[in-house]
């Protein structure tokens, strides 16, 4: 697999489709709304009480800060699941777009929609493999999470279950385990210049914030839309080396 030529489609889908970067911008302007709307509620709350009202009322406190964190959970599952629809939009709009069909939003949509509960099962089973593996000393779920890269897009991509979308995803990687691994070296320097790039904006006082936002979205859906088209290449390779190409 020449790595240099998969990296030049994936540019090249992402140009001529620049919808597939929507979804994700969405998510996180929604999800950074929300969350300004609950602090900016939670913030005046926690100004009325001084210290010597908590001592004072500390049940009155408790419940405070009870509703506090309630809303902070609330953000939390409303930001997750919008975050896995957009990301199942985006893989959905990445497979069209490079099989060289146009990829609209309702596409994306339709075809999340429609897998829905395997990918939500599969996220679930990830989240628990990886979790065990971090609690392991770390590496471990490093490792497993990077075994695991291709499970969302075999569920979106090839219509699988969860759990074989887990085993195709580690047959992937185990036999074409030179080329996934640079593709993981290449995702993790993207990751490391927008992070440059995102720390340079937030200089920026209100248009660095807007600007994060848009890098973000761009990273996410550029990634997605890599590891989609380095997933169906690895589907008819066996375990060659990758080809780098300058």
């Amino acid at each position: 697999m020449s790595i240099s030529k998969v990296f030049k489609e994936s540019i090249a889908a992402a140009k001529g489709n620049i919808l597939i970067f929507v979804p994700m911008l969405a998510a996180s302007v929604l999800s950074a709304l929300i969350s300004l709307i609950v602090v900016g509620s939670a913030v005046p709350m926690m100004k009325n009480f001084s210290g010597e009202q908590i001592a004072a009322n500390p049940e009155q406190a408790l419940a405070g800060a009870g509703v506090a964190a309630g809303g902070m959970m609330v953000v939390g599952i409303i930001s997750a699941l919008v975050g896995l629809l957009s990301h199942g939009m985006t893989v959905g709009m990445a497979d069209i777009a490079l099989k060289g069909e146009s990829a609209t939003l309702k596409i994306g949509w339709s075809r999340i929609i429609s897998r829905i509960v395997p990918v939500i099962i599969a996220v679930i089973l990830i989240g628990v493999i990886v979790s065990i593996g971090m609690i392991l000393l770390v590496l471990p779920g490093v490792i497993l999470a990077f075994f695991l890269m291709f499970t969302l897009i075999a569920v979106m991509v090839d219509d699988l279950g969860a759990t074989k979308a887990i085993g195709r995803s580690f047959k992937t990687v185990s036999k074409n385990f030179g080329a996934t691994f640079i593709t993981f070296l290449v995702i993790i320097g993207l990751g490391i210049i927008t992070g440059l790039l995102c720390f340079v904006l937030g200089l920026i006082p209100v248009l660095g914030a807007i600007l994060i936002l848009i890098v973000g979205a761009v990273y996410t859906g550029f990634v997605t839309i890599f590891l989609v088209r380095v997933y169906r290449e690895l589907e008819i390779q066996t375990d060659e080396s990758p080809e780098v190409e300058a």
